[in-house]
């Protein structure tokens, strides 16, 4: 059952500084925008593959948030060489392949890609730790990973609250097999896909929808067996190559914010968004937003690592769009990350909009059912949540005010995107999170005209 209310896993620090979104100058030529950080999720898998294949890996462009950085000092607490000079991040295996031989507690903070992807790698190469995380990680599932790698041979022992973290890899050796995965989560099966990679297993992984396929594309790439099979994915046990140099594209979840800022904004000029990741399966914004009567082209696209890479050109900004229902699985899933941006598009178009299956967003960093509806009645929507629906009613006139993120990074940038369509001034409380993700966000937000600060308090 859903709950109706937010409660504890919240982020609440003070320390986190409110953002002020003011009045706006709308720029009337076109804009061509580079520097869109790196993909978040691909430089999790291109850190933990760096850590477990022969050689150094050069990084180029690596995600600089939080969320990301957390996963570093936890890979060298369990001996993996990490270097950076700014531009260039390397990343080397342990010493003589020789991770730490007895058990260490790494803290991931509230990163549960970081945590459920290291788990799965360490789970596959045999090396024990403890996975731990702040109280916000602590209260998202971990049974999704935990269950299938027992079922396919390793123990793993929950220290405090079931299906929680923190968790400790106890032993227990990898075998080929068949799991069943209970959620589309890309993060489940990414790290039962590190798992057989690790161990170098064939492991048969069958779930409910495709999700994000960063993973399958880089194992792929250093030469692991990756086959697609009904309802599923199969890995193979084959020896990987090494990964000596990695660009990382920019991330489609941070440009889809600049984009929604053109949209919200109706700009009339065309918007050039450079070197993203066009992977299918992380572009639903940007079908929606075609699917809304926006023009949405793809320019200059080419592969690169094994990823479709290219430009997102988002044109005139028509006065009248469509509404929209979300009710497909794979759909949902190719911008679970977007959602807030999709709700937020919905009080600009006239009638209702509607996003179904959403239960997952109640394990984010917050309940993202609520603190959409949230955020959004708070600037004077009209947003309810239905079960694991989420219905939006749009064409209302919104005010700017003080606004909730709830320390969600995904919301709070949502927010800015959003007041900046409005007359006024708006605080978006805990503005700051956005570092998680995204700590050029500032920056381009002034590149596109707006004008954003912290809060003097």
């Amino acid at each position: 059952m859903i709950e109706t209310t937010q409660k504890s896993k919240l982020i609440t620090s003070k320390s986190v500084r409110d953002l002020i979104v003011s009045n706006q100058q709308i720029p009337t030529t076109p804009l061509k925008v580079s520097g869109v950080p790196g993909d978040k999720s691909i430089s999790h898998r291109v850190l933990l593959v760096g850590a477990a294949t022969p050689n150094p890996t050069k990084i180029h462009n690596l995600n600089q948030g939080s969320a990301v950085g957390l996963l570093i000092p936890a890979l060298q607490t369990l001996g993996v060489q990490i270097d950076s000079d700014g531009a260039v991040t390397t990343v080397s295996p342990p010493t003589n392949n020789v991770w730490t031989p007895e058990e260490v507690r790494v803290d991931l903070g509230p990163s549960s890609a970081a945590a459920r992807l290291l788990l799965g790698l360490l789970a596959g190469l045999g090396v024990p730790a403890v996975i731990d995380g702040n109280e916000t990680l602590r209260s998202r599932p971990m049974d999704w990973v935990v269950n299938p790698l027992r079922e396919l041979g390793i123990k793993i022992d929950y220290l405090a609250t079931p299906g929680c973290l923190p968790v400790a890899i106890r032993g227990g050796c990898l075998r080929d097999g068949q799991v069943k995965l209970q959620v589309g989560s890309a993060q489940a099966c990414s790290a039962i896909l590190f798992a057989a990679f690790g161990a170098r297993r064939k492991v048969n992984i069958l779930h409910p929808v495709r999700s994000r396929d960063h993973t399958d594309r880089l194992l792929h790439h250093i030469g692991v067996g990756i086959k697609y099979i009904p309802e599923g994915i199969q890995v193979s046990g084959a020896v990987p190559q090494a990964l000596p140099e990695y660009y990382v594209p920019g991330d489609p979840s941070a440009a889809a914010f600049l984009a929604a800022v053109h949209v919200f904004q109706q700009r009339k000029t065309e918007l050039i968004l450079e070197n993203i990741c066009l992977n299918p399966t992380r572009i639903g914004f940007f079908e929606v937003l075609k699917e809304c009567g926006i023009p949405v082209n793809y320019l200059d696209v080419c592969e690169a690592f094994g990823e479709p890479i290219g430009a997102i050109a988002i044109g005139k900004v028509p006065d009248r769009l469509q509404p929209f229902q979300i009710d497909d699985p794979f759909r949902f899933h190719s911008m679970i990350d977007e959602i807030p941006l999709v709700a937020a598009l919905a009080t600009q178009i006239r009638g209702q909009s509607s996003i179904f299956g959403a239960k997952e967003l109640v394990f984010k960093e917050t309940n993202r059912l609520l603190s959409i509806s949230s955020m959004l009645n708070a600037f004077g929507g009209q947003a309810r949540v239905v079960g694991d629906a989420l219905h939006i009613t749009g064409g209302k006139a919104l005010q700017s005010g003080v606004i909730p993120s709830f320390g969600d990074h995904r919301i709070a940038m949502t927010a800015v995107a959003l007041a900046s369509s409005l007359s006024g001034n708006s605080r978006i409380l805990e503005g700051e999170c956005y570092k998680v993700s995204f700590p050029e966000f500032m920056e381009l937000m002034h590149t596109l005209g707006l004008n954003i600060h912290f809060s003097k308090e």
